[in-house]
C-alpha cells in the first residue's frame, strides 16, 4: 500500500486526512448494489477521495448515499488498481442440451408449418379445408385472435403440425412467435387484395428467421382475381416466386373450395423431405409454449409445441418462473395422449402458474429441481428490477440530499442572525421558523411543479384480462402504441381469466379506471363492485372493436377543443352615459347590426382599427328600451358592458359562439 495525505476538494483550509490505498492487484468482491459510502469502506479509502475518482471517470451528480451498480463499482475499483470481482450469476438451471453434429441416426418428425398472412385473407380457412373441420365459424369476427395448433394427417399418409397465427396487426408478437418455431411457412395472400401490411410483416418475421417459404395465393376463384400481379407485388418485398425465375413456389388454391389444396399439401411434403427434418426421440423434452390460459376445471393450461424429445404424462418441466408436473395432455381435438413426441403440440395441464407464451419448457429431474430453477430466476429476475430501479432512486436520494442541504443552510443563517443580534448588529432576536419557512417555500414549489408535470397528460389506469396469454400480450402492446401526447394509458395490471374483485379494485386504486376483458366475462357480484367504485369494465371479443371502442373512450375524457365562429357584427354609431340607480353611471354604445345576428348570451369582442380592446360578456341588449335576446340584421340596438366603459363611436363589436369539438388522440 502507498500513503497519502490529501484534504477534502476545495478545502485547503482543513486538515490533511492520511489514509493508505488499496495494495495494487488486490481483489474486492462486489455485490449487486453498494452505496458511495459503502464503496468507499471496502476499498478503506476516504469518501471524498472516492467522489473525486469518480468525477474523474466522468460521474457527477453524486453523493455518499447514492446507489451504484456492481459494473459501476467496478469502474471506480479500478481507478486504485484493484481487480474487482463480481460474483457469477449462478444457481440452480436448466439448459437445453446440445444438438448432435450428425442427426441421421434419429427419426425423421412432422414438418411444423405456420400459416401466415394478413387479416381475413383465408388463412383458418385453409386449415378447415385441410383437417375437415370448421374452426372459423367458432371465431369472434371471423379472425384468429390465438395461436392454433393443429396436427394434420394428408391422403399421402404424412403428418403435418400446422400454426395458425392472427393476421390483425395487433397480433404480431404472435406472428414472430410463429415465425421462429416454425420449419416451413405458408404465406397466404388474397389473390382479390394483394400483399397487405399484415403481409409485409409476416414476410419479415419468415426472413428474419430464415425460414423457407411457400405462397398460397388464396381466392383466385374470386371475379375479377388476378393471381398473376401477386408474383411482382411480392417481389418488392423480398420474395423471387418461381414463375419469376426464384426458388420460392408458388400454388394457387380456393381455401373455401378446396381446389389446389392436393398441390399445396405436395408441395409442403417435398420441402419437408428435402430439409430432412430429424429429432432425437429419447431424451428429456424440449419444448415451446405456444399459448396458456386459465380454464374452469382444469386450472392453469398451456399449449406447447414438442420441438425435440418425448413429454409423458408425469413428467416435471419448467417454464419461464413457474413449473409443472403433467397431469393431463390432450391433443388439438381433445383427445387424451399419455405422450407427445417432436412436433406434436399438446395442451398441458397442471401448471403452478400461468406460463407466458413464447417460452422454452424443459423437462426437471425432480419437483424440487423444478422450484430450486423456479426460484433462482425469480431471484435473478429481482436483481434485474432492482438494477433498473437505481437511477430512479438516485435521483430521488438526490432531492433528498437538496433539501438537507437547504435545511442545513437555513439553521446556519439562522445562528448568524442570532449572533449579530447580540452583538447589536440586529434589532430584532430571530426566530427559527422565518428561516425554516424558505425551505418549506423552495420544497412547496418544487412539489408543485413535479405535480404539475404530472397532471399535464391525463392518465387513465386500465387493467388487462383476457382468455389467453398471447392475447393479454397483444391487447397491452396495442394499447401503448396508442397516441400518448393528450392523454395515456397506465397497464397497471394484466393476467389471463375471468375479471374478478381484485381487478376492480386495483383499477379502482387510481381514478376513473378501467378493466378491458377480452374473451372473458365477469360475474353479476364483480359487475356491482365496478359500478359501485365507479370502475368500467368492458367486454370484446374482437381486437379491432377493442381498440376503436378505447380510442372513443380516452377520446371522451378529453376536454373538447373550443372553436370560435362569429355570429355576427355590428357598428357602434354613437356611446350614451346612462344614470343608473344610486348615482351610478354606464356606457351605452348604441349600434347596427351589418351582418348576421349579435345575440344577448354570446361573448363580445369589440374591435378598433382593426385590434381588439376588449373582450367579454354584454350587461344588457336593449331595443328602445326594451330588453331583447337578439339583434339580427338592420337592427339598432343599445349594448353595454359590466366591465368595460371605453366603447368609441366607429367601433366594431362581433358576437362570438364557441362550438365545442372532440379531440383527437394524434
Amino acid at each position: 500500500m502507498s500513503d497519502r495525505s490529501e484534504g477534502p476538494e476545495g478545502d485547503s483550509n482543513k486538515k490533511k486526512v492520511k489514509f493508505k490505498l488499496p495494495k495494487k492487484g488486490q481483489e474486492v468482491t462486489l455485490p449487486l448494489t453498494i452505496s458511495v459510502d459503502g464503496l468507499a469502506k471496502l476499498l478503506n479509502v476516504p469518501n471524498f477521495h472516492l467522489l473525486r475518482k469518480m468525477r474523474r471517470i466522468g460521474m457527477d451528480k453524486l453523493a455518499n448515499n447514492y446507489i451504484l451498480s456492481n459494473e459501476e463499482a467496478a469502474d471506480i475499483a479500478l481507478e486504485y488498481d484493484v481487480v474487482p470481482i463480481i460474483p457469477e450469476d449462478k444457481g440452480p438451471e436448466l439448459y437445453p442440451q446440445k444438438i448432435p453434429d450428425d442427426m441421421s441416426a434419429h427419426p425423421l418428425r412432422p414438418p411444423v408449418v405456420t400459416i401466415m398472412g394478413h387479416v381475413d385473407h383465408g388463412k383458418t380457412t385453409l386449415l378447415d379445408t385441410l383437417r375437415s373441420s370448421s374452426i372459423t365459424a367458432t371465431e369472434a369476427g371471423g379472425i384468429t385472435q390465438h395461436i392454433g395448433a393443429f396436427s394434420v394427417d394428408l391422403k399421402s399418409g404424412q403428418n403435418i403440425t400446422f400454426l395458425d397465427t392472427p393476421g390483425h396487426a395487433a397480433f404480431s408478437a404472435m406472428r414472430a412467435r410463429g415465425a421462429n418455431a416454425t420449419d416451413i411457412v405458408v404465406l397466404v395472400v388474397a389473390a382479390d387484395d394483394g400483399v397487405m401490411p399484415q403481409t409485409k410483416e409476416a414476410i419479415q418475421h419468415a426472413l428474419e428467421a430464415d425460414v423457407p417459404i411457400i405462397v398460397a395465393i388464396n381466392k383466385c376463384d374470386k371475379p375479377g382475381a388476378d393471381p398473376s400481379t401477386i408474383h411482382n407485388e411480392l417481389l418488392k418485398h423480398g420474395i423471387q416466386t418461381e414463375e419469376l425465375g426464384g426458388d420460392i413456389q408458388a400454388v394457387k388454391i380456393s381455401a373455401l373450395k378446396g381446389t389446389g389444396m392436393d398441390e399445396l399439401a405436395e408441395t409442403i411434403v417435398t420441402l419437408a423431405e428435402v430439409l430432412d427434418l430429424r429429432a432425437e426421440v429419447d431424451i428429456p423434452a424440449h419444448a415451446t409454449v405456444i399459448e396458456s390460459q386459465v380454464e374452469k376445471g382444469r386450472g392453469s393450461v398451456a399449449s406447447v409445441l414438442v420441438k425435440r424429445g418425448t413429454l409423458r404424462a408425469g413428467d416435471v418441466v419448467v417454464a419461464g418462473t413457474t413449473w409443472c408436473k403433467v397431469r393431463g395432455m390432450t391433443d388439438d381435438r381433445g383427445k387424451t395422449v399419455k405422450s407427445a413426441g417432436p412436433a406434436c403440440a399438446v395442451r398441458v395441464m397442471g401448471w403452478k402458474e400461468i406460463p407466458r407464451a413464447g417460452d422454452l419448457v424443459l423437462q426437471a429431474g425432480s419437483e424440487q429441481n423444478a422450484k430450486d430453477v423456479v426460484a433462482n430466476r425469480i431471484e435473478k429476475r429481482t436483481n434485474r428490477e432492482r438494477l433498473a430501479t437505481i437511477s430512479e432512486l438516485n435521483d430521488d436520494r438526490r432531492s433528498e440530499n437538496e433539501r438537507s442541504e437547504s435545511t442545513r443552510e437555513a439553521e446556519i443563517a439562522f445562528r448568524r442572525a442570532a449572533a449579530s443580534f447580540k452583538k447589536g448588529l440586529r434589532t430584532t432576536y430571530p426566530t427559527k421558523a422565518e428561516f425554516m419557512q424558505k425551505v418549506s417555500k423552495a420544497d412547496a414549489t418544487s412539489e408543485a411543479s413535479s405535480e404539475a408535470a404530472k397532471l399535464e397528460t391525463p392518465v387513465v389506469p386500465i387493467v388487462i384480462k383476457g382468455d389467453v396469454s398471447g392475447t393479454v400480450e397483444a391487447v397491452s402492446e396495442s394499447l401503448e402504441k396508442l397516441p400518448s401526447s393528450k392523454i395515456r394509458i397506465n397497464i397497471i395490471g394484466t393476467g389471463v381469466g375471468p375479471v374478478t374483485e381484485s381487478d376492480v379494485a386495483m383499477a379502482g386504486a387510481g381514478s376513473q379506471g378501467v378493466v378491458i376483458a377480452f374473451n372473458v366475462k365477469a360475474d353479476k357480484k364483480t359487475l356491482s363492485v365496478a359500478k359501485r367504485e365507479g370502475v368500467e369494465v368492458k367486454t370484446f371479443r374482437i381486437i379491432y372493436n377493442l381498440l376503436e371502442d378505447v380510442e372513443k373512450m380516452l377520446v371522451s375524457r378529453l376536454p373538447p377543443t373550443l372553436v370560435e365562429e362569429i355570429r355576427g357584427e355590428a357598428i357602434v354609431q354613437q356611446t350614451f352615459d346612462i344614470t343608473l340607480r344610486a348615482g351610478l353611471t354606464t356606457t351605452v354604445a348604441g349600434c347596427r347590426v351589418t351582418t348576421g345576428a349579435v345575440a344577448r348570451s354570446n361573448k363580445m369582442r369589440i374591435l378598433r382599427n382593426g385590434a381588439e380592446v376588449h373582450m367579454g360578456p354584454a350587461s344588457s341588449l336593449k331595443n328602445e328600451k326594451h330588453d331583447i335576446t337578439e339583434a339580427t340584421k338592420g337592427q339598432e340596438f343599445g349594448i353595454s358592458f359590466d366591465d368595460f366603459e371605453g366603447v368609441k363611436e366607429g367601433d366594431i363589436i362581433q358576437s362570438l359562439h364557441y362550438n365545442e369539438v372532440p379531440q383527437k388522440l394524434n
